[in-house]
């Protein structure tokens, strides 16, 4: 499995519009092939990640290639305040 935890700078009063957003277009990637699965967290001092895992680092790759993850992604920039921050890991033992 592969996973990216992708650091949100979320705009100011619009987490539940966000959170909607990440349920609606959840079920979008959820049609692609290798994609497993997303979450929103929120640590205790107000700061959000996405949590996106994959079957591989090739399905990730290849789900960044699609017209849909290109609406997704423009669609982010109208909730955070500059762009996100991203780190990637492969899964090495369960």
């Amino acid at each position: 499995m592969y996973v990216a935890i992708i650091e949100i700078p979320l705009k100011e009063n619009i987490e539940e519009e966000f959170k909607t957003w990440i349920h609606q277009t959840n079920q979008i990637l959820a049609k692609q092939h290798g994609f497993v699965g997303r979450r929103l967290a929120k640590s205790e001092d107000g700061k959000y990640i996405i949590i996106a895992e994959f079957a591989d680092k090739e399905s990730h790759h290849k789900i960044h290639q699609t017209p849909e993850h290109h609406q997704i992604s423009i669609q982010l920039m109208n909730f955070i305040k500059q762009g996100p921050s991203r780190k990637f890991y492969d899964i090495i033992s369960q």
